[in-house]
């Protein structure tokens, strides 16, 4: 595989990174010059990643080509670019229809939207693909789960779970700040609930069951598990948690 990427910011460094820590095969990468800090900077970690004078030459050099640019500014740079009926098209562009992407970069092979996350540089985590896509899958399996959806409401459904990152973490600080209070220092608090976290991410990887099903095998009846999902659920917390992913997939469609 001759992969290139269109842009080499966090995302682009990441999946990069997370192909060379798999050992994922691969011919070549091409990366843009663009940000010259990351690209050198993944260069240096193999012989077969190559920093290229110009986007035309990531173009001209690879067959599958990631567009890793900020949406704002899309438009603008494909249309200094030269597609071609080779090129396998894989978008990280946020809330950019394959519709406009078809317009931007004219007649190629194939037309992929995926959501690559940070944690694909450790193999870690989900990226979602949309329309479902076997060179797109294969390397996005390399680095996570690769999750196929047929259409782009689902799709963007998943990009609005995407934005759950934030409350994630502040939930973890809420508990770590009222450990504190409790006596117990930042760091002792934070090492505690990192690792409690990555507990409870395994046992929610290591099978299929329903979330429903692990939410119930965590509570005894009448024990402290039981005691706070009842009272989180008697208080609306997670019906309002609901409601605003609904707020957020309303902006993402009115993109």
């Amino acid at each position: 595989m001759r992969l290139g990427f269109i842009g080499t910011g966090t995302i682009t460094r990441a999946v990069v990174t997370g192909l060379m820590h798999v050992g994922a095969p691969f011919e070549s990468i091409y990366l843009s010059p663009r940000n010259t800090e990351v690209a050198t900077g993944l260069a240096a970690l193999d012989s077969r990643v190559s920093v290229c004078r110009t986007n035309q030459h990531v173009l001209d050099s690879s067959d599958v080509v990631c567009l890793a640019v900020v949406p704002q500014i899309a438009a603008d740079v494909c249309k200094e670019l030269r597609f071609t009926a080779r090129h396998h098209v894989i978008s990280f562009l946020a809330g950019v229809a394959i519709s406009d992407l078809k317009q931007m970069v004219g007649p190629v092979g194939a037309i992929v939207r995926a959501i690559p996350l940070p944690a694909v540089a450790a193999a870690k985590g989900s990226t979602a693909i949309c329309p479902p896509d076997e060179i797109a899958s294969r390397l996005f399996s390399y680095v996570g789960a690769a999750v196929e959806v047929g259409d782009e409401n689902k799709f963007d459904a998943l990009s609005a779970v995407t934005a759950t990152m934030a409350s994630f973490y502040a939930v973890l600080e809420t508990q770590a700040a009222w450990l504190v209070e409790q006596g117990i220092d930042y760091r002792s608090a934070r090492a505690y609930l990192a690792a409690y976290c990555e507990g409870l991410s395994h046992e929610a990887t290591k099978g299929a069951e329903p979330f429903s099903a692990l939410v119930q095998s965590s509570m005894t009846a009448g024990g402290i598990n039981e005691q706070l999902h009842h009272e989180l659920s008697g208080n609306g917390t997670y019906s309002h948690y609901s409601a605003a992913l609904g707020n957020v997939l309303k902006r993402i469609k009115r993109r």
